[in-house]
């Protein structure tokens, strides 16, 4: 007797074990109408499933409600019933957002990751300022330049922003002057006038700028040829360099300041 009724008792785990794994593998692979019926969402908020939680990591910019208002939900609130696809293609419309990753945290809590994006360029636009990241996407325009976007490099001109890779191959041939370039301008969507930290520009040509800006470089590292006296360096025309010097009374204004 005792024995059948350990029997009994066994059967019965197997056969709650098994209706529980088939309607969780019912709610995860067909679960739109089924997710809507009451009974059965109450069911499964009733087991445990219900939604009591939402994390939200990786977040520094964008505040955890923007991101939780975005969360879309398939007529019911249980854990299931959170939309994950819908979901991560409402939050990564915004711009901060690189990329965003939902998952289900069994019994009751929903995890979102989130990759923000990170500010790289500042786009100068008549009165407009912009947050650009590395491949020129527009992140948020800004009134005014905050202490952490300060040494960020400012662009301007006409199309600037599909130009930044051609403006980054210019840099990679010498790091030691380009980090220290405070402003990029594109002139007619044709070659680059730069602003050294030292208030020099730096004009290249339309041909081979990364050539011309690599001269600099040689001449920087060996003479520390950018130095507080010079004006302008004009690299426009192949094969020659044209020096102007700062007068007297800029000097002694720079100095002042």
């Amino acid at each position: 007797m005792k024995k059948n009724f350990m029997i009994l008792k066994i059967n019965i785990k197997k056969i709650l074990l098994i209706s529980f794994l088939l309607l969780i593998f019912t709610i995860l692979f067909f679960p739109e109408h089924l997710l809507k019926l009451d009974r059965v969402n109450k069911l499964i908020k009733n087991l445990g499933f219900e939604l009591n939680y939402i994390q939200v990591l990786g977040n520094k910019t964008i505040l955890k409600d923007e991101i939780i208002k975005n969360i879309v939900f398939k007529n019911c609130d249980s854990l299931f019933c959170v939309n994950l696809k819908q979901s991560k293609n409402e939050i990564e419309k915004n711009n901060w957002v690189r990329s965003a990753k939902l998952k289900y945290s069994l019994p009751s809590k929903l995890s979102i990751i989130i990759e923000e994006e990170k500010p790289m360029f500042l786009l100068k636009e008549k009165k407009k300022i912009t947050l650009l990241n590395l491949e020129g996407k527009k992140i948020q325009d800004i009134k005014t330049i905050s202490t952490a976007y300060k040494d960020l490099l400012i662009l301007s001109g006409d199309g600037v922003e599909n130009k930044i890779f051609n403006l980054q191959n210019i840099f990679s041939v010498g790091t030691s002057v380009s980090e220290n370039i405070k402003e990029a301008t594109l002139i007619s969507s044709r070659r680059w006038s730069l602003k050294h930290s030292s208030n020099i520009i730096i004009e290249l040509p339309e041909d081979n700028p990364s050539k011309a800006f690599y001269k600099i470089v040689e001449l920087e590292n060996k003479y520390g040829f950018l130095n507080e006296k010079l004006k302008k360096i004009d690299l426009r025309i192949s094969d020659r360099m044209i020096i102007q010097l700062k007068n007297k009374s800029e000097l002694i204004k720079e100095n002042d300041i």
